[in-house]
């Protein structure tokens, strides 16, 4: 009843299977088996209050954003944009490029790039984090000028 809601408990059971399986690190007795698991399930159920509590901003704290595809072609020209663009290594651009402008999911993003999900998650992440702070600097010059 950590989540309170069957399917995402039934999510959560599956994710953690999956993570498990796939790991070299799982261990083979049932006793530590057993532990292993339930710390999987813990630091998922975890990330799961995590993203709700995230996800309940107060109405007053959100910001106005624009669209992100229409600021992409807004600034399609834009120097700044196309250097931090080129600064991110060819797997961050076709983790972006199919992850925004295909709208794939990240495990078809994963399927695609022959990765695990989770490194798709943490790649896009990243580089969602360069392009950002490379875009802050060079507004930060222009506004210097």
């Amino acid at each position: 009843m950590q989540v309170r809601d069957i399917d995402i408990a039934q999510e959560i059971v599956q994710e953690a299977f999956t993570r498990v399986w796939a790991s070299k690190n799982t261990p083979s007795e049932e006793v530590e088996f057993r532990r292993w698991l339930y710390r999987v399930v813990s630091n998922l159920v975890k990330d799961y209050h995590r993203r709700q509590f995230r996800q309940r901003k107060p109405l007053y704290a959100l910001v106005d954003v624009a669209d992100p595809l229409a600021e992409v072609e807004r600034r399609a020209g834009d120097p700044a944009l196309l250097d931090a663009l080129h600064s991110l290594s060819l797997r961050e651009q076709q983790a972006i490029y199919l992850r925004y402008f295909e709208d794939q999911s990240f495990a078809e993003t994963a399927r695609v790039l022959g990765m695990p999900s989770v490194s798709v998650r943490v790649l896009v992440h990243r580089a969602l984090a360069r392009l950002r702070s490379r875009l802050a600097a060079a507004q930060a010059r222009e506004v210097a000028v």
